[in-house]
């Protein structure tokens, strides 16, 4: 009965609509055959074809004017170039790098069917594989099936608001009504049958058909504009969401879920605290030098600098953790280190703390010339980081101590804007390979008050954004799971209670 009241209901509605529709309809036969009998139909005639041209030529000046003002830009101006994320390794922005070229070049043709859209994601992720595994021959399957499934729960639930909030109807059609609105994409094709015979009907006044036309093609030809630009921008970003995506997979950020590295605590950090746990991973900063260059007072001035101390050194013979509370900063571990060495193996025992750390500050002896293991030394971090493209090199501050031995004004008060230590800055900058603004002049002497340790304190927050960029990547891969015979045990014991679950009595009586 309800599905009949409805049937009533709509064919009311049809008939009050035609019955206001066709007395409006009469009305252009019947004043035809008013002007054909009072002589006006050619005047009708003559005017209509007037108002058509001036309305024909006033569309054609205005689109040549708004084309000629509009020129088309080229590719890359189009593309609007999106810039890669800071926080990806030098491997990971070659590869976004990559994805750019190809949105650059995308066609709006390569949206237009199923296989042109796979194709065009196969592309651009087959790109970043190869430039984030360069070395390997295949790289396109080089992930877990977690990381794969990672990646499909990422992706759904970035399309979930999208569908709901930018597709009309998207959170109220169903599955089965939005398959049969895609079975009727054929009327399509009657549609525009039907209406190419309207256009030769309205030839029965050619006057007005032509300049109906002519505003239909000016029309389409805008319409077809503003939908190539659409369509351009469309691809786009579909080449760029995939290209993210493709990132975060072959990078290996999908490995440890955020919960995961939000409360893991790296291995060298338990070490560092012994027995104390239950904190979370404080920013590394480790404290280098060679020998009398003042890397234990450095950490008693930065010491009295920070809100909260832990404890202070008094002398360092291996590397010594402290935990501090540093300006700006929640929590972070100073690392006192023992004096540079020359030889290959201390420089390499050295590389590989700084493996562990997230940043550097380097203690430099103004009074001493030869930096030479200096320079060594921070070639040997460079170098380890290179050869690990998936971390980020921590950044290195030179704290250029023992300024007071080299200059002094009256009552003991050292000027560092004396041109000698500015010079002195640029000198140690370039010879190291160090931004200029990295390298702070402090006076530690012993039995005074330390001097321009407020100013190193600000650079150090100042790359506390790259330190936690480093410090993120390093515990990415301290967290990941690594091989382990323990591990490989308790899989293979979950494994073997399922298949012996399956095959019980109980569940082979239940099929």
């Amino acid at each position: 009965m309800a599905v009949k009241g409805k049937a009533i209901l709509y064919l009311r509605g049809a008939m009050i609509f035609l019955a206001l529709l066709l007395p409006m309809i009469s009305l252009m036969p019947l004043g035809w055959l008013w002007l054909w009998q009072r002589g006006y139909a050619l005047y009708w005639l003559a005017g209509a074809f007037s108002l058509a041209i001036i309305g024909y030529v006033a569309q054609v000046i205005t689109l040549r004017r708004t084309l000629r003002e509009t020129p088309e830009p080229a590719l890359d101006t189009v593309a609007d170039k999106v810039e890669a994320d800071p926080s990806w390794t030098a491997r990971e922005q070659a590869a976004w790098t990559a994805v750019e070229a190809i949105a650059a070049n995308v066609r709006p043709a390569e949206l237009t069917d199923r296989d042109r859209v796979l194709n065009l994601g196969m592309r651009t992720i087959e790109a970043v594989a190869r430039q984030i595994h360069p070395q390997d021959r295949n790289p396109l399957w080089k992930f877990t099936i977690p990381e794969a499934l990672a990646l499909i729960e990422r992706v759904s639930a970035d399309m979930r608001p999208f569908v709901s909030d930018n597709i009309p109807l998207g959170d109220q059609l169903t599955v089965g009504q939005v398959l049969k609105i895609y079975g009727w994409r054929s009327a399509i094709g009657f549609a525009e049958k039907a209406y190419d015979i309207w256009r030769l009907i309205r030839l029965v006044n050619p006057v007005t058909a032509a300049a109906q036309e002519a505003r239909e093609q000016i029309t389409k030809h805008l319409y077809a504009n503003v939908r190539d630009q659409l369509a351009r921008q469309l691809a786009r970003a579909y080449v760029r969401e995939v290209g993210r995506a493709a990132i975060d997979l072959y990078g290996g950020r999908l490995r440890v879920t955020q919960a995961e590295l939000a409360g893991h605590v790296s291995a060298s950090t338990q070490r560092d605290r012994g027995q104390a746990t239950g904190r979370a991973e404080p920013l590394r900063i480790l404290i280098a030098g060679q020998a009398g260059a003042g890397k234990s007072s450095l950490v008693n001035a930065l010491s009295k600098e920070v809100r909260a101390v832990v404890d202070a050194p008094g002398g360092t013979r291996d590397f010594q953790p402290y935990e501090v509370e540093l300006e700006g900063l929640s929590g972070s571990m100073v690392i006192d280190s023992p004096r540079i060495g020359a030889s290959n193996k201390e420089q390499k025992a050295f590389a590989a703390k700084a493996n562990d750390s997230d940043l550097i500050v380097w203690a430099l002896a103004a009074d001493k010339s030869d930096a030479r293991i200096d320079l060594v030394a921070i070639t040997g971090i460079r170098n380890h980081f290179a050869k690990r493209p998936h971390r980020r090199q921590p950044p290195i501050i030179v704290a250029l101590t023992h300024i007071d031995k080299l200059t002094q004004a009256a009552h003991g008060a050292i000027d560092f804007d004396d041109p000698a230590i500015v010079e002195l800055v640029r000198t140690v900058a370039e010879g190291l390979g160090i931004p200029k603004n990295d390298v702070v002049p402090v006076s530690l002497a012993p039995g005074r008050v330390p001097t321009n340790t407020e100013q190193l304190s600000a650079r150090i927050a100042a790359r506390v954004p790259d330190a936690r960029q480093a410090q993120l990547l390093r515990l990415m891969e301290d967290a990941a799971p690594r091989w382990s015979a323990r591990r490989l045990l308790g899989q293979a014991g979950n494994a073997a209670w399922s298949a012996a679950k399956s095959v019980s009595p109980a569940n082979i009586l239940k099929r």
